[in-house]
């Protein structure tokens, strides 16, 4: 470890909500990102969308979902609560656990870069048009 090491910011937390898999988290965990399953974080049992908010406020992390109605649903709540959230976008509807991570390994060094170049920017969309595709990180207004 060199001296630098200190000075480097650190990496902030992911909520990943019950919308995606748990084992995503874990791989993910192993490779250094700083994240957090729903189900460990906060309870086992259903989580409803506004604790997931409101937990994300106090513990400033980010909100991983794939909740198609999420952002519309919670519009006014999410615009008030000043969390980040970032939405993986799903086609059809549906999405392997092998999916999930392969999109989210290759969408968060592409997010990190994105809130460098625009940190008020707070939500954005992940998603890949074929499985061979890489995957887009875009900006997405709620």
């Amino acid at each position: 470890m060199t001296g630098n090491a200190a000075s480097t910011p650190a990496e902030p937390l992911f909520l990943l909500d019950e919308s995606l898999s748990p084992a995503v988290a874990k791989a993910l965990i192993l490779v250094d990102y700083n994240f957090a399953d729903v189900r460990l974080a906060i309870r086992p049992q259903e989580v409803k969308d506004p604790e997931i908010i409101q937990w994300c406020r106090e513990n400033d992390a980010i909100w991983v979902h794939a909740d198609d109605q999420a952002n519309r649903k919670h519009k006014k709540l999410l615009e008030t609560s000043g969390i980040r959230t970032l939405w993986i976008l799903r086609p059809g509807g549906a999405m392997s656990r092998k999916e999930q991570l392969r999109i989210l390994s290759s969408a968060l060094p592409k997010l990190f870069e994105n809130w460098e170049q625009s940190p008020g920017v707070r939500h954005y969309q992940a998603t890949a048009d074929k499985p061979t595709a890489a995957p887009s990180v875009v900006p997405i207004t709620i």
